[in-house]
């Protein structure tokens, strides 16, 4: 009996021993080492720099191409949508008592044309154009400035003399139409009015037919009266 239980007990006891005879487990494989970095390479900075300049430059006429696209898009509409044209021409019918200073044009409160009398622009020819382009179909308005000075060669008490005239001119542009507007200075009241009182502007007006390359007088029209502006 006695030999039975310690048998019993041997048996009970041996995985314990066993489990203690196990060896521990093993430790963890060192890490690898990192890998060593590449050597600066010189000319790396100067390829991505050049890289990057020609991506700003493609940018570049990407914008560029970009605008001049919106810009003939505007000018094809505005060729479709404006169908009158107007021509305004500037006359000088003064006598030689009075020399243009200068002259500014309006149209519709937008300045077109200025010039001064500087190396004696304005004394070249008596008649110029000022402007010659599209407008919309509709009621418009042209205004003029001039300065005159006294022409002292002519008589001596005019070189102290300065005048300023303003006048303006309604006019409507027809659709498929060309207005033509005269703009004339010239002095009125004739040699009994006071030389202050002289300087005026007058509007000639005229309408013809818009054709394919130009204009063309429309049969049986005849010119607008001439009409005084407005000071």
């Amino acid at each position: 009996m006695r030999r039975s239980w310690v048998l019993t007990m041997a048996m009970i006891g041996l995985p314990a021993a066993a489990l203690a005879q196990t060896p521990p487990d093993a430790a963890p494989a060192p890490a690898p080492a990192p890998a060593p970095e590449p050597a600066a390479d010189p000319g790396y900075d100067l390829r991505l720099r050049q890289v990057r300049e020609r991506v700003e430059d493609l940018k570049g006429r990407v914008f560029d191409s970009k605008t001049r696209l919106m810009v003939l898009r505007e000018q094809i509409l505005q060729n479709l949508i404006v169908e009158a044209r107007a021509t305004i021409t500037h006359v000088n019918d003064t006598s030689a008592a009075l020399i243009l200073e200068e002259v500014l044009y309006f149209l519709d409160n937008e300045k077109i044309y200025y010039q001064s009398n500087r190396d004696s622009a304005l004394e070249s020819g008596r008649e110029f154009q000022v402007y010659s382009g599209s407008v919309s179909p509709g009621n418009h308005l042209l205004n003029v400035e001039m300065v005159y000075r006294g022409n002292g060669k002519v008589f001596s008490y005019l070189s102290g003399y300065v005048f300023r005239v303003k006048s303006s001119f309604p006019f409507f542009a027809t659709k498929g139409r060309e207005v033509r507007v005269k703009a004339v200075a010239y002095e009125k009241g004739g040699a009994a009015a006071r030389l202050e009182d002289r300087p005026s502007v007058r509007f000639e007006m005229q309408q013809q037919k818009v054709v394919e390359g130009g204009a063309a007088t429309v049969p049986g029209a005849s010119p607008v009266p001439a009409v005084e502006g407005t000071k």
